[in-house]
């Protein structure tokens, strides 16, 4: 599958990157301990990040007004750079990066585009946003919320400021979800109960004990020893965009 990244403009201030696994507060906790949440790393990873060419801070003074929110370089910029300083576009405090690329997917994909995950950031928050680009012929913006006054935010060059993650535009809609209740999958029923009780006792015995671990996800295994190879992943193996200019 063909995902394209289209320069807008003939400069080289942003860039695109696998999206990393690891995050800064993740390595703080003791003994890595987040890390040992494989769903926590692999959502960190899924995708690319579109990363800030602008080193720069911003304030809001709480208002709806765009002049509410005031932004400026904390460095000094080429002329080409001053061209990506994000902008108050829309007012109520919504700071808006303009991406140097506009994407184009096959058709009947659709692009996610979010905050990096896992990657809080005090006194703003990413939005989100689904877009179609199997037909979009133009780019568009990555937005991120204020969401205390007076609060001074800075994004620094290098830092991501989107994750983006190709989606399957029809999936959604062919989904027929039910509740069901457990009893009615025995063998299912069967492994969640088993589960149930050897994670209590573990849980009981490794109360005081943080470096201990089942790790039944991380191998991709139930409870009693059956794997799941076929479907378990700790990877994503995501491809760098190769220039093509």
């Amino acid at each position: 599958m063909k995902l394209i990244a289209y320069k807008t403009f003939n400069y080289n201030c942003q860039n695109i990157v696998p999206a990393s696994r690891t995050r800064e507060w993740m390595d703080k906790t003791p003994g890595s301990f987040a890390y040992h949440c494989l769903p926590l790393v692999m959502a960190n990873s899924l995708g690319w990040f579109v990363t800030n060419s602008v080193p720069c801070e911003m304030e809001w003074d709480g208002t709806e007004a765009p002049a509410g929110l005031k932004i400026w370089a904390t460095e000094e910029l080429t002329e080409a750079e001053k061209h990506f300083l994000p902008t108050s576009h829309f007012g109520s405090g919504v700071v808006t990066f303009h991406p140097e690329f506009m994407f184009w997917t096959e058709e009947k994909i659709s692009i996610i585009t979010k905050g990096p995950a896992n990657l809080p950031k005090h006194g703003i928050v990413s939005l989100e946003g689904v877009i179609e680009t199997d037909w979009l012929p133009y780019p568009f913006t990555m937005n991120w919320k204020m969401t205390a006054k007076g609060t001074k935010v800075r994004f620094e060059r290098g830092e991501p400021i989107a994750q983006i993650i190709p989606w399957p535009a029809d999936l959604i809609s062919s989904i027929e979800p039910e509740i069901l209740s457990m009893e009615t999958n025995p063998e299912l029923f069967a492994k969640y109960e088993d589960y149930r009780k050897k994670r209590t006792v573990f849980n009981e015995k490794f109360k005081y004990d943080g470096s201990k671990r089942q790790k039944y996800y991380v191998r991709g295994e139930d409870s009693m020893g059956n794997r799941y190879p076929e479907n378990h992943q700790t990877d994503w193996k995501t491809k760098p965009f190769v220039s093509k200019i």
